[in-house]
């Protein structure tokens, strides 16, 4: 009975299949309102920085092509180098710090060995809630009827 099986299984021939479904967009739809703004607010600003940055503005004359010669006179900066190396030795001494503080107070909270977990937890996320609270309140009195701005205007 199992050979009548095999034999009644279709023989797959050597052509390989083709889909003939069209592709499909409508994915894409959902990405191009990101995709426009992120291309205004971040890529056109950087290459128009570019851009000019092959310009000189000089008082009498205008603006005038200069090429690389801004970039030439910027590696040969002694303060531009100096800051260079200040922000090097900012990043290596503050992101260990800052992310073996995080990795602890995470632990620590985790553990549940910590006394007070629940003031650090709060302590944690208030920096994250008091800014929505102080601007509810603050649109609250420029929109209250009775001592707002706009119950003022009213009157």
């Amino acid at each position: 009975m199992a050979s009548a099986d095999i034999a009644a299984a279709p023989v797959h021939s050597g052509k390989a299949r083709v889909n003939k479904h069209k592709a499909d967009w409508r994915g894409w739809n959902f990405m191009w309102p990101f995709a426009v703004v992120f291309v205004f607010v971040f890529i056109v600003p950087i290459v128009y920085a570019v851009y000019i940055s092959f310009f000189k503005k000089q008082m009498i004359g205008g603006t005038k092509f200069v090429g690389f010669e801004n970039y030439a006179r910027l590696l040969g900066d002694g303060q531009f180098w100096s800051s260079v190396g200040r922000v090097a030795l900012f990043t290596c001494v503050q992101v260990p710090i800052m992310l073996c503080l995080s990795a602890l107070m995470a632990l620590a909270l985790d553990s549940m060995k910590l006394h007070g977990t629940r003031f650090f937890r709060i302590s944690t996320f208030l920096p994250y809630a008091v800014p929505a609270v102080v601007s509810t309140l603050i649109w609250g009195f420029v929109y209250g009827a009775k001592y707002g701005l706009v119950g003022s205007l009213n009157d």
